[in-house]
């Protein structure tokens, strides 16, 4: 029973290590140009605010946040610097008041 439970737990320990992940953030300067020149032609007008490699299972990809105005997105790369996706964090949304409710109150004359 001892052997089952070690052979179950160094495989589940090797399982982890093998999905391992990690995520390292970098500097401007150090991302692919491809990837900056992508930027610089397809989101015109954003700033990098940060810029992540990731480490996958032994694939690397990038992670690079930009924003424009109040918006705020991640765009996705792969390791040779290809977009991916965006995914939308954070966008400007219109602060509205409280919508009024167009039912008068009637009171009870009584």
């Amino acid at each position: 029973m001892k052997k089952t439970a070690l052979i179950m737990f160094l495989a589940l320990s090797f399982v982890a290590f093998v999905n391992a992940q990690s995520r390292v953030e970098i500097k401007k300067a150090e991302l692919p140009k491809a990837i900056t020149d992508n930027i610089v032609k397809d989101f015109s007008g954003y700033t990098i605010q940060n810029a992540f490699k990731v480490t996958t299972n032994n694939v690397i990809s990038y992670d690079v946040t930009v924003s424009k105005g109040l918006d705020k997105d991640r765009l996705e790369y792969n390791a040779n610097g290809v977009f991916v996706k965006k995914v939308p964090l954070e966008h400007a949304t219109a602060q509205k008041s409280p919508a009024k409710s167009s039912a008068t109150v009637k009171k009870n004359k009584g």
